[in-house]
């Protein structure tokens, strides 16, 4: 148990260590980029996270629960299959795209959506690689591998900078990341994985026939939620200009990042003490979520404030002058960095008590209403300030609905009856049988 703990530490901690390591270099890229070009990074990162998470069908969750490691192997092999096919399809539609199509004031120089399936193509490598590890619970390797993507992607970012890339240095730094990432693991699993394809059959349609809830059910689900977070950036940038799109991505990694790592920690004990709570009188569990929260709220108010105290008394001088607005946006944006930061780690409750359909419900109707407000904004001209607090009024609205609904059903939720624990039903790597 304590080896398991133990190395589950080690993963967040290299997580940490990565994620600290692009916010620790982010003053120098501030530097070496100017904010139009950050902003064309965080556009071209977007769209490609968004069509490399979705296009694999989520089939590296299905990854975990696959009957043997020969089934996990066709279905890492039938996802990059998949995510390649949607990646094809988006690079033939970007050139089909006219210009007068991009960001306002942008050309095809300043935004290289020619990269978007380059970014799609090895982030999804990635992500397939390291639950196959995860599956063989070479936890360490996966945590290495983070160390790795997040190095290499920083230093690359760099070194691009230095001889002046521009946007497309960043893009191609990033997918640099995620590809010596997923190579690194991959090399624990090349020998198996060739045998498996080779001797035993790739079986592609009882693969997807077996596993098509995933794409069918999860990936509806990880569209709209993605799409939901990915909305805003596209947004400033086709409304306002790449200069606001690369403000508000500055502001998303230098208060996002140290807020995911603590929200990463929280949700992990949150999610290893679940079934415990299971075990109280009918109620608990409800008490419990509300009582989580809360305390989230509490820490949240204390961390978002400090951190946005910093973007305004120091923000100009630890990323430059370039960045001076930095602070009015942190501060416009501060009610949605925390609401996000306290109800994140708890966000899988829904999933966890077998509500997943009520969790795909809110997550359309969060898209629907981030879409609202970009389309208000373009259409009655709203100024970038005014975006910024509708954008963040509305998106904490759609958190206090979603904790509203997640409490309820908790309340709803039969302690005694495991039946509905849809989510804490599957195996996790390892357990059913085929180590």
């Amino acid at each position: 148990m304590k080896s398991k703990i133990s190395s589950y530490m080690f993963l967040t901690l290299s997580s940490g260590l990565a994620q600290g390591f692009l916010l620790l270099i982010s003053p120098l890229i501030t530097r070496l980029y100017e904010p139009q070009e950050v902003g064309a990074f965080a556009v071209v990162l977007g769209l490609g996270a968004l069509v490399g998470s979705v296009g694999t069908g989520r089939l590296e969750h299905a990854i975990p629960i696959a009957r043997g490691p020969a089934d996990a192997i066709r279905i890492a092999f039938l996802g990059s299959i998949l995510v390649s096919l949607s990646s094809l399809v988006v690079l033939v539609a970007i050139n089909l795209l006219p210009e007068k199509m991009l960001p306002s004031g942008a050309s095809w120089k300043d935004l290289p959506l020619l990269a978007v399936p380059a970014i799609a193509i090895s982030l999804a490598f990635s992500q397939l690689i390291n639950a196959l590890l995860l599956r063989q619970r070479a936890i360490r390797s996966v945590g290495k591998n983070k160390i790795l993507q997040g190095g290499v992607a920083g230093v690359a970012q760099v070194g691009f900078g230095m001889i002046h890339l521009g946007s497309a240095g960043m893009i191609w730094a990033q997918a640099l990341g995620y590809l010596v990432g997923g190579i690194s693991g991959m090399r624990r699993l090349s020998a198996r994985g060739a045998m498996v394809l080779i001797h035993r059959g790739v079986h592609l349609k009882e693969t997807f026939r077996e596993y098509r809830r995933f794409p069918l059910k999860l990936g509806p689900a990880a569209l709209f939620n993605l799409a939901a977070q990915q909305v805003p950036v596209l947004a400033l940038g086709y409304i306002y200009g790449l200069y606001e799109a690369g403000l508000y991505a500055l502001i998303m990694r230098a208060c996002g990042a140290p807020l995911g790592m603590l929200g990463q920690a929280v949700a992990q004990v949150y999610a290893s003490e679940f079934r415990s709570y299971l075990d109280k009188p009918a109620g608990a569990l409800a008490r419990e979520y509300m009582t989580m929260l809360l305390r989230l709220l509490a820490m949240g108010v204390f961390v978002v404030g400090a951190l946005v105290l910093v973007m305004n008394f120091w923000g100009t001088w630890i990323f430059g002058p370039r960045w001076a607005n930095i602070g009015i946006v942190s501060s416009l944006l501060s009610l949605m960095l925390l609401t996000d930061f306290a109800t994140t780690p708890v966000s899988m409750t829904l999933s966890y008590i077998g509500r997943a359909n009520l969790q795909l419900l809110w997550d359309a109707g969060r898209l629907a209403a981030v879409l609202a407000v970009a389309l208000a904004t373009y259409y009655l001209s709203l100024r970038f300030g005014q975006f910024l607090v509708l954008l963040a009024a509305v998106w904490s609205f759609s958190l206090f609905v979603h904790a509203l609904l997640t409490w309820h059903a908790c309340g709803q939720t039969n302690a005694r009856d495991d039946n509905q624990l849809a989510g804490l039903a599957q195996p996790v790597s390892g357990e059913n049988g085929d180590r």
